[in-house]
């Protein structure tokens, strides 16, 4: 056995079980191998039922409770203020012009301290560049938490793995931190296509960044800083398990969800409440719907509305049987076990088109081969064209998605598909090959991750330690923390001592 096939420890910490989702496969691939995986979440009882993925695979063992946190106040608040800020500060590059919602999302975060720029929307590259340095430079001077590092020790891991550690303020930076001052390499699993330009900062750099695509690798040394020279393309890992599936019987399919089978099948993919505010979005499909029904080529499609797991509360009780053939299927079902994936295969596969502003969901129906469609609506304007990920689907940057500008547009649209099922197949082939499977469409991406975390854990690293250099901006920075933290002390008493005088 090579020594990069020895049995190892993995510690992975994740921010709550729905990211399972994207990493069960992972999980599972390294405790195959022999491999013991310990994984804990940051937010346990969050999409709790996501750990159902992992639900007795030998080898794998759920922490209960939270992974311990900094621990020291005051360095906690101080690293709470640097990564707030460069979190906002990333979107003054001029490429996120029109990221509005992110930014907006974004700005919740900065401390008063640097509240002065978060009342700036955008700059140039060179300012947004110089800002990030300054910021970096700062969480550089941040010590590593000794209760992280003894909870680390504790574990006997070889390797520590973090995901997404890019959301806002994230405390998995003191993971990769305190892994790197014990001499243990860490590696950020990123989750998602669009977490790279959609959330915050990677703050310290990991050894090793695992990327699904050339473009992400862009991203990943444009806007974090990454040295080419760590980041892995793997491929989508998350995706494999939509390549070889089978699906079921369509006849079956069509009476479990309440549709004739006798008559293509248009569905919707709902997407999360930060993207399709709930009502918004009820009020939209009503509209959809009525101008599908307003082409004569699609007066008597079925029609399958399948709610996001994490924005369903509002499909619970919608009624809509006054429209026929439509169908609200599932309502709740979250495809965490095989036989929920398998009923959300089925809901592609057997479907003509696919419509939505799910760009995850979108991606899944190229895989499976199915032309995908939206409308620029007014209530997802922020969402798609204010976001860098949402371009790569369009055509004219290689991407498979049909976009219409108006409902009839759309519409039209839509039956061109229904009668020729065939239209946009190409370019979703063409898209998986390059963003999904770069390595081949028949090469799995889960393998490769897994070889890359195995070499890596295979491999002690230098000890890290804060440079001498940075020692007197480490007790400039302990010194505004001490004093943020003893006004935040003070702060209750005040308003105490405010309402009793009142």
């Amino acid at each position: 056995m090579t020594d990069s096939r020895r049995k190892r420890r993995f510690l992975f910490v994740m921010q709550y079980p729905g990211y399972l989702r994207y990493f069960d496969s992972t999980v599972r691939g390294l405790a195959a191998r022999g491999h013991h995986v310990e994984v804990i979440f940051d937010k346990p009882n969050k999409q709790a039922e996501g750990a159902e993925a992992l639900a007795g695979v030998p080898g794998v063992e759920i922490l209960e409770g939270r992974p311990p946190s900094h621990g020291d106040q005051v360095w906690a608040t101080v690293a709470r203020a640097v990564r707030g800020t460069i979190d906002y500060v990333r979107y003054y590059h001029p490429k996120f012009v029109d990221a509005v919602y992110l930014r907006d999302r974004m700005r919740k975060v900065v401390p008063p301290i640097f509240g002065f720029l978060a009342r700036r929307n955008s700059s140039t590259a060179g300012v947004t560049q110089a800002l990030v340095w300054v910021f970096t430079v700062c969480e550089k001077a941040i010590p590593s938490s000794v209760r992280i590092e003894r909870f680390i020790k504790s574990r006997h891991a070889d390797a520590v793995l973090v995901t997404p550690l890019v959301t806002a303020r994230c405390g998995q930076t003191d993971y990769i931190k305190s892994a790197q001052v014990l001499g243990i390499p860490a590696a950020a699993c990123i989750a998602s296509w669009d977490h790279l330009t959609t959330k915050g900062l990677i703050r310290v750099r990991p050894d090793l960044v695992s990327v699904w695509n050339r473009e992400q690798e862009a991203e990943a040394v444009e806007y974090h800083g990454i040295d080419p020279a760590h980041i892995v393309i793997t491929g989508a890992q998350p995706f494999d398990r939509w390549f070889e599936r089978t699906p079921t019987d369509r006849a079956a399919f069509c009476q479990a969800i309440g549709l004739r089978s006798d008559r293509p099948i248009v569905l919707f993919v709902g997407s999360t409440a930060s993207i399709s505010a709930p009502e918004a979005e009820l009020h939209f499909v009503r509209r959809w719907i009525a101008a599908l029904r307003g082409e004569a080529r699609l007066t008597d499609v079925g029609i399958l509305i399948r709610p996001h797991p994490y924005n369903c509360t509002h499909w619970l009780d919608a009624d809509f049987s006054d429209l026929p053939n439509v169908a609200i299927y599932p309502r709740g079902a979250n495809p965490v076990n095989e036989s929920d994936r398998q009923d959300y295969f089925d809901s592609l596969f057997h479907s003509a088109a696919v419509v939505g502003v799910n760009t995850t969901a979108m991606i899944e129906a190229a895989i499976v081969g199915r032309t995908v469609h939206s409308v620029l609506a007014p209530e997802f304007r922020d969402t798609q064209g204010g976001t860098l990920h949402f371009r790569y689907l369009l055509a004219e940057n290689g991407g498979f998605l049909r976009v219409a500008e108006s409902l009839s547009e759309h519409a039209r649209q839509v039956a061109e598909t229904v009668e020729s099922p065939a239209i946009g197949r190409a370019a979703c082939d063409q898209f998986v090959e390059r963003f999904i499977r770069p390595h081949g469409r028949s090469v799995a991406a889960t393998p490769l991750l897994v070889d890359a975390l195995e070499k890596m854990a295979s491999k002690r690293r230098a000890r890290a330690t804060v440079p001498a250099v940075l020692y007197p901006l480490q007790a400039l920075l302990k010194l505004a923390g001490s004093v943020a933290v003893r006004r935040e002390r003070r702060r209750p008493r005040a308003a105490v001592a405010k309402q009793g005088s009142a």
